[in-house]
């Protein structure tokens, strides 16, 4: 038994097609499976049916998964904690980023980021909030950046900022000449909404239910820019996160009242062995001048 094998379970068992996991492990398929037999009669189980089209694990495998997984996550930990050193996150770094924070915050940041860091090789991944918090779990990432919702209770989190949320209507729109406006006064509005799967979503609506806002069932979309190029044709008015409020023609963006906000955190599994690291990661994002002066600046 080695840990290969162990892996070429779990790649199984994610992807349950053997080529499928073959390629993603980086070996041949009768290698894979050769292996996995030989784990298997060492069990002295099966971990697969096989006699279907699309492979399922058994019921011991099932079972045997769960710790398999563990033992290849403290794997994982074991060849951090021996890789630290004086540098606090040295090496690579796979950092997940939702798809309503990275187009905006990435190039403010990211030069100035690798310089300061210049131990550290950052891949950024735009993913879905429960992506991420998957990926986490598995070890396929390090640490996220993202809206805090309930579920990261479970992991470790720091703040980085908080940003206001904000209207944008075509200027075309009468409410356009408005200084500010009422939630409620967007209930004769079309309001457009990003598909589900994006927190932002699920946190707007919390704040438009308790406003009594419809939200528009007419289009969802899959990123806030396809919502804003619509907002400029004035098919409808959308919420925007206030680092997302650059200058776009056609679009006006108002301050709600009641003030409505989301807080961005940086999370990573409560066992990362480099916590230290992050927290030194994050003070720096959160105290970065770039940031700062977006989130404070003011807008028309």
């Amino acid at each position: 038994m080695n840990l290969k094998d162990l892996e070429y379970v779990k790649a199984i068992a994610h992807f349950k097609h053997f080529r499928k996991a073959a390629d993603a492990c980086y070996v041949s398929q009768p290698t894979l499976s050769g292996q996995v037999k030989k784990l298997e009669q060492e069990l002295g189980v099966t971990l697969f049916d096989r006699s279907t089209k699309q492979v399922t694990l058994t019921v011991q495998g099932e079972r045997l998964l769960s710790q398999i997984k563990v033992i290849l996550e403290q794997t994982q930990i074991l060849k951090e904690l021996a890789a630290t050193s004086s540098a606090p996150l040295q090496g690579k770094v796979r950092i997940g980023i939702i798809p309503t924070i990275a187009p905006y915050l990435l190039p403010t940041l990211l030069t100035s980021m690798k310089e300061a860091f210049a131990e550290s090789q950052f891949a950024f991944v735009e993913m879905q909030t429960a992506t991420i918090l998957t990926a986490l779990d598995n070890g396929e990432l390090d640490v996220a950046i993202l809206a805090d919702v309930p579920e990261l209770k479970l992991y470790h989190t720091v703040n980085l900022y908080k940003e206001d949320f904000l209207v944008a209507m075509s200027t075309q729109n009468n409410l356009a000449k408005r200084s500010k406006i009422a939630l409620d006064e967007l209930q004769a509005c079309n309001l457009l909404m990003l598909s589900d799967g994006h927190c932002f979503k699920d946190q707007a609506q919390q704040f438009c239910f308790a406003a009594g806002v419809d939200v528009s069932n007419e289009y969802q979309g899959n990123s806030l820019e396809t919502l804003l190029a619509l907002v400029a044709m004035d098919d409808g008015v959308t919420f925007v996160p206030k680092l997302a409020c650059i200058a776009r023609a056609g679009i006006s963006y108002l301050p709600i009242f009641p003030t409505q906000q989301r807080n961005v955190v940086m999370a990573c599994r409560k066992h990362y062995p480099h916590l230290a690291g992050i927290e030194v990661l994050a003070q720096w994002l959160s105290e970065h001048p770039g940031l700062r002066q977006q989130l404070a600046k003011a807008l028309n």
